[in-house]
Formats: structure tokens, C-alpha cells, sequence
């Protein structure tokens, strides 16, 4: 009965737990361009310019989105009491402009790799000799041995490939089908931003990841990241 109970216990604290996702929050919510305090937590964002998405990510989010890397840190406590807790939702958050009301929600990963996928460029030029060139992006986990501790990461991948030939039949162009070819440039597109979002999970310890904003550019004003859950809202000034 004990066991079970213990069990019991093991489980739905895992599933509480913060996820593999995400990213490495940083030392304290003042490393944040915005920073703000609650209760129970204590908050931090960066809005990322054009320079910082090229080296995070490897797909162009810029052609769609504005980037916003989100720390949580809940009270010190929290591990003791378990009312400290910091439940974190795409749903409790919103990037509007600086002095409106309204704003836009967060946009899933697989919403955005839809939009960003690369489509197979279709041949100007059939049964002739010429250069064909193809691309193809996939995604990939690399380990690192680092002393006795290992990390491990990953990343979308692109390789290209160029050669000279006929082609054959009245189609021409890519050797793979359309549809493959877009369908895995998209679960590649998907895979990395699913890996490095804010996750959505109940924490005691510091959490970090990226929300995605559909907003077509980045206005002069700047913006507002709204955080609300329940009776509590935070607004963070972003520029």
C-alpha cells in the first residue's frame, strides 16, 4: 500500500515537472531587458532583434514572427510549499503595441513551420541539359563530453547539392515527390521550435524558452508582453 502510494506520488511529480524543453534560464530575471515580480515568482523577457534569431536559430523565423525569450523564476520556497508554484500557459500571454489594449496570442510551433516550410522550387526548363541544384533540412541531436558531464542539443540542418544532367519525362526538376520533400522540411521546421519554446508545465525551479508572435514588423513604438493568470498580470515593456 505504501509503495503504491509512493509510487503514486513519483508520477504526478514528474508530470509536474519542467519539461526537456525550452531553453537555459539565465543567472537572474535583471539579465532580461524587462523584468518584473510577483507573489510567487518573478519574471524576465528579451524581445530578440534580427542578429540574435540568426544565432539561436537556424530557420528564418524572422520571415514570420517576433521572438520573445520568457524566464520564469518562482519564490525560493517553492520546493517547501507547493502554493508557489508557477503554472505557465501559451493562453496567459499576449504582444500587443505599446499603449493599445488588444494583441496577439502566441503561435504554436507547428503553425509557424506550416508557414515556413520550404517548398521544392519547380524546373523552368524541360529535357534540356542544364544545373539542377537541390536542398534538403533535416534536424539533428549532437552530445558533447564535457569531463564527466555530457549535454546534448539540437538543430535544424541544411545541405545543398548541384550537378548537371537531362532530365527525364515531362516533370523534371526534384527526384522526390513534392509532398515528401515539404513534409519533412516542416517536422525538421517544427521539431526546433517545439524544442526551444517556452514550455507549458506547473514549475518550482527557474524555466526559459521563446514565444512566438505572428506580428507582421517590428513597430517604432515597440511593444508589451502582457502576462495574466488569474487576478494576477504582469506588463513588460519590450523595445
Amino acid at each position: 500500500m505504501i509503495v503504491n502510494l509512493v509510487s503514486s506520488l513519483l508520477l504526478v511529480a514528474s508530470l509536474f515537472a519542467p519539461g526537456s524543453t525550452g531553453t537555459v534560464p539565465r543567472t537572474a530575471p535583471t539579465d532580461y531587458a524587462a523584468h518584473a515580480s510577483q507573489d510567487n515568482f518573478q519574471i524576465g523577457a528579451t524581445l530578440l532583434t534580427h542578429k540574435d534569431l540568426k544565432k539561436v536559430f537556424a530557420t528564418n523565423v524572422n520571415e514570420c514572427c517576433l521572438v520573445v525569450e520568457v524566464a520564469f523564476y518562482p519564490a525560493k520556497d517553492s520546493k517547501d510549499n507547493k502554493d508557489q508554484f508557477v503554472k505557465i500557459s501559451l493562453d496567459d500571454f499576449m504582444l500587443r503595441e505599446t499603449g493599445m489594449e488588444v494583441g496577439t496570442k502566441p503561435s504554436t510551433p507547428d503553425v509557424l513551420a506550416a508557414r515556413l516550410e520550404v517548398q521544392p522550387v519547380a524546373p523552368d526548363r524541360e529535357h534540356r541539359p542544364g544545373v539542377t541544384s537541390g536542398s534538403d533540412i533535416g534536424y539533428e541531436r549532437t552530445t558533447q563530453q564535457n569531463g564527466p558531464e555530457r549535454s546534448t542539443s539540437g538543430g535544424v540542418v541544411q545541405r545543398s547539392s548541384v550537378g548537371v544532367g537531362v532530365p527525364i519525362g515531362g516533370g523534371g526538376g526534384s527526384r522526390l515527390p513534392e509532398g515528401q520533400t515539404a513534409e519533412g522540411n516542416r517536422r525538421a521546421i517544427e521539431a526546433e521550435l517545439t524544442e526551444k519554446a517556452l514550455p507549458e508545465t506547473t514549475a518550482w525551479e527557474p524555466v526559459a524558452g521563446y514565444l512566438y508572435f505572428s506580428v507582421p514588423k517590428k513597430k517604432k513604438g515597440g511593444y508589451e508582453l502582457v502576462y495574466m493568470s488569474g487576478d494576477k498580470k504582469v506588463v513588460l515593456p519590450l523595445k
